[in-house]
């Protein structure tokens, strides 16, 4: 096993008498591209919440490269690299693509107050920005306001915002949600290509079994706030348990 980046041990989360965390011990490895999944309401969305500081922990710990971060708010979690997306596109639709970059480049840099005065001097900042835009294929539009692109590129820009703040460990909750084929194909290499990288390590939340099984490396499933399977997506398949309460015959 390589380098652990996240640690999560005992943790539990409950909403009045509903149990969406369960005693949870879960590892991340660096570099291996991880998919969550489960029936709505195994509290996949729960622990990213909790793991990145959305939600507070009610018992338990989490452990990012062997640093406490349990009681953490957000800002020092993505500064330390633990950064996430939505299932509802979280962009600025009327600035163009490139400024969407632009923002959480300087503000990692401790210059936004220069955002709308002196810009033109952030030449380091335009050249990082440049580089992101081609690494999430959108070059071509970087002038584009955002609320003129496609679903599929709003989600692709939306990883890049994420990446512009360097994180170490990106969550992408149901990244391809209401993508048509063409869209979901262009995003799904896209994120292949950003993982084998290895700069940025990657967990899918994920319902569209033909994306879990065909780009994860591990796939985690969670029931009821405990998890049910971890293993290869192979193992996944072949396991009876996850079968009987979640995939049934459609793998």
């Amino acid at each position: 096993m390589g380098e652990i980046l996240l640690q999560i041990r005992k943790l539990s989360n409950f909403f009045g008498m509903v149990c969406t965390a369960k005693e949870l011990d879960l590892d991340i490895e660096a570099g291996v591209l991880t998919s969550i999944i489960g029936p709505n309401g195994a509290g996949k969305s729960t622990l990213i919440n909790l793991i990145t500081g959305n939600l507070p922990v009610q018992s338990g710990s989490i452990l990012f490269q062997g640093r406490e971060v349990t009681r953490l708010p957000i800002n020092q979690r993505v500064r330390l690299g633990i950064c996430r997306s939505f299932q509802v596109v979280n962009i600025f639709p009327e600035l163009t693509v490139l400024e969407n970059i632009l923002i959480p480049t300087l503000a990692m840099a401790g210059r936004t107050r220069r955002f709308f005065s002196g810009i033109s001097r952030e030449k380091e900042a335009y050249e990082q920005v440049e580089a992101l835009l081609g690494k999430v294929g959108l070059s071509a539009v970087k002038n584009s306001p955002a609320t003129a692109l496609s679903h599929g590129d709003q989600r692709l820009l939306e990883v890049g915002v994420a990446l512009a703040v360097n994180p170490r460990l990106l969550f992408l909750d149901e990244p391809t949600a209401g993508m048509n084929p063409v869209e979901r194909v262009k995003v799904l290499e896209n994120i292949r290509q950003l993982s084998r990288e290895g700069q940025t390590t990657f967990v899918l939340v994920e319902h569209d079994m033909d994306i879990v099984f065909s780009l994860s490396e591990r796939v985690v499933v969670l029931h009821r706030g405990d998890i049910l399977g971890d293993g290869t997506p192979d193992q996944i398949k072949h396991n009876e348990q996850v079968r009987e309460v979640y995939l049934g015959d459609s793998v």
